[in-house]
């Protein structure tokens, strides 16, 4: 009799065990897929991620009276940071620079509003968060007959070096003009957003294109009245944090803290706050969205 009781608290303790190494398996199993332990080692070690951007572009990130860098992204981004128990240790530069600067080890990802299209694809890849959106801006003075893209058609348009802006106003608007039986409108490209805005309020070109999410922090800092242009034809493609592409694991890390502060709300909170919940995604965020064609 004691030999059975004692074989049935052996079972008894052996299943327990079982039971109990089953839950620490699936304990560990749930929090491997937590953005925090899936962040590659190196930046877990080192504590810090390194962001490019290019803080001249509110309401994406710019810097404020006080000198600090503020912004929609900037919020998005240290809530990210936040998730994976880092900080983003971030540098400003041109915005041409970014996607080399990634290429290049320079930096770990880079955050600008940057479209993910399949020629970016070419050589980085995307955490997709949100979208890219246009409109086009004109001198109230100069365009009040100008209501929709062919008002702009044979007109000098502006649009900053290394944005997809400067594509669309030589590709879709052109080929849209085209058809129409007008000029198709010019770009000029310039450096920095402000150099791309004093283009237009110093009239040497005729119209802006760059983000709709920047019109009411454009009409509020422009010396003159400014009207926009909505531009329908033009498509909404998803913007992302450019990583490397030999980076998969850092790329699921990001994604992963990008979910999480979906999830709890953080993400809808930061998109209201700075009033751009037309860029916010209304999906399932994902990596390289915008995928390349098949060969």
């Amino acid at each position: 009799m004691q030999k059975a009781t004692t074989g049935w608290r052996h079972l008894a303790f052996c299943g327990l065990a079982a039971v109990a190494l089953a839950t620490t398996a699936d304990i560990r199993a749930a929090n491997a897929e937590g953005a925090m332990d899936l962040l590659p080692a190196k930046y877990r070690d080192a504590g810090v991620i390194k962001l490019v951007t290019d803080a001249k572009y509110p309401p994406f990130q710019y810097i404020d009276e006080s000198g600090e860098m503020v912004g929609f992204e900037v919020d998005l981004w240290n809530a990210i940071a936040e998730r994976l128990g880092v900080k983003m240790e971030v540098t400003s530069v041109a915005f041409d620079s970014l996607i080399p600067g990634v290429q290049s080890n320079r930096w770990d990802i880079a955050m600008e509003g940057i479209t993910d299209n399949a020629e970016r694809q070419q050589v980085v890849s995307f955490v997709d968060y949100g979208y890219t959106t246009s409109s086009a801006y004109v001198l109230e003075d100069k365009g009040a007959e100008i209501t929709d893209h062919l008002g702009l058609c044979g007109l000098n348009g502006a649009a900053q070096s290394g944005t997809e802006w400067v594509g669309m106003i030589t590709g879709e608007m052109a080929a849209a003009c085209e058809e129409a039986g007008l000029p198709a409108p010019t770009a000029s490209e310039f450096g920095t957003s402000d150099a791309t805005l004093l283009s237009l309020y110093s009239a040497r070109t005729d119209f802006v294109l760059t983000s709709a999410a920047s019109a009411q922090e454009i009409m509020k800092a422009a010396p003159r009245p400014i009207k926009v242009v909505p531009m329908s034809i033009l498509p909404r493609q998803p913007s992302g944090i450019a990583f490397r592409k030999d980076e998969t694991d850092l790329g699921e890390a990001l994604l992963a803290a990008l979910k999480e502060v979906m999830a709890d709300g953080t993400y809808d909170a930061i998109y209201e706050k700075w009033a751009v919940t037309p860029m916010r995604m209304d999906h399932e965020p994902g990596i390289n969205l915008s995928t390349l064609p098949s060969n």
